[in-house]
């Protein structure tokens, strides 16, 4: 069996303060920060991944001009798969109107995929989660003083 330790505490009220702010640093705001730090860095991969078709498309609500999918990759929040207080989810994916994205990520019977959303993710998730890292610590710090 392990021996006691003992264990004594100089200044008690910064203690508190320190543990207090710990509250404020995993609190939904900075969870939902951190959270976008990551995803922007996702989309941008994603949107520069995107193909760009040089015709225009006529859809139901217009023309689709080039670039439209490119234009219209967006960052949503998750509500699903959030759970407020304790995890902020976010997706980069395409609005409805670029509904045609998942055909050209995923492919169709007579089309080939053209992926750009699985690999623009996998290209940048060490640095969304070294981006969703920085924002915690940084908010840490901010909330301790620097100490």
């Amino acid at each position: 069996m392990a021996k006691p330790r003992r264990v004594t505490v100089e200044n008690g009220d910064a203690l508190k303060d320190a543990l207090n702010s710990l509250e404020e640093i995993a609190s939904e705001s900075v969870l939902r920060q951190a959270a976008v730090a990551g995803a922007r860095l996702i989309h941008a991969e994603v949107r520069l991944r995107a193909p760009v078709d040089l015709g225009i498309y006529e859809g139901k609500q217009g023309p689709h001009p080039p670039g439209f999918l490119r234009s219209h990759i967006i960052i949503a929040y998750d509500e699903q798969l959030s759970v407020p207080g304790k995890l902020a989810s976010y997706i980069v994916t395409w609005s409805k109107e670029a509904f045609y994205g998942r055909f050209l990520e995923y492919g169709t019977s007579k089309m080939a995929a053209k992926p750009f959303l699985r690999p623009g993710f996998e290209a940048k998730k060490k640095a969304a989660a070294a981006a969703v890292g920085e924002v915690i610590q940084g908010k840490a710090k901010e909330l301790t003083s620097g100490q």
